[in-house]
């Protein structure tokens, strides 16, 4: 899928750091109430698009509630490389969308606080079982992300070695200061981050950007 999806980029001047720091992916916010919202039908939006293909840059379209109607719009204006749905969708629209020949990123939306693996299994176990791929995220409530808490990484470190056939990002409060802390403990090969990458809040930070991916890398160099 990707290894750093650096989400919420709202300027061309945002990809670029992300190219330019060793990104991989970024995610381009549909969610009017974000402070990261990006109109999808708009000229900003395409031209993000355009300048993440020229970063060689995914770019993972992020939908909270929408339909499966205007999600396949969206996708097709924009040539999205995945969908990422991060409300209350049912696995079966997800699954009408796989049908559609779309890549669909499920956000599992986890406490933070007493999580065990029974407690992810049991979240993750219906959207696993349909071939999706999994973004295991801290439950921000009705924002629906970006609230800046942290998972139980060793929880999850568990549940992974239970479960090697699941494919999983890691989110929920990453940040350029924990971010090595957090694939070392996890053992995750793929994260996410928007809040952690800010400076002040809804503004991306070049420097966090860089920093962000550098040590991710360092944990995975090991």
């Amino acid at each position: 899928m990707f290894q750093v999806k650096i989400c919420g980029v709202r300027l061309k001047s945002d990809v670029a750091a992300v190219g330019a720091a060793g990104g991989d992916a970024v995610g381009l916010n549909f969610f009017p109430p974000s402070v990261r919202f990006v109109d999808p039908m708009s000229t900003d939006a395409s031209q993000l698009a355009d300048a993440a293909r020229g970063h060689a840059l995914r770019t993972v379209g992020v939908f909270v509630n929408e339909p499966v109607a205007r999600i396949r719009q969206i996708s097709e204006w924009l040539n999205l490389d995945a969908v990422q749905l991060h409300g209350d969708e049912s696995i079966d629209q997800a699954i009408e969308l796989q049908g559609d020949g779309l890549t669909v990123i499920r956000a599992i939306k986890l406490p933070v606080a007493d999580l065990t693996t029974d407690l992810i299994d049991a979240a993750t176990g219906p959207a696993a079982a349909a071939g999706l791929h999994l973004l295991l995220d801290a439950d921000a409530g009705r924002m629906h992300g970006g609230s800046g808490k942290t998972l139980h990484w060793p929880a999850i470190h568990q549940w992974s070695a239970e479960n090697p056939e699941a494919r999983w990002t890691l989110a929920g409060g990453l940040d350029d200061d924990n971010v090595r802390q957090a694939v070392e403990v996890s053992g995750a090969t793929s994260v996410d981050v928007a809040s952690g990458v800010e400076r002040p809040r809804g503004v991306k930070n070049d420097d966090r950007i860089r920093r962000f991916v550098s040590e991710f890398q360092a944990a995975k160099a090991g």
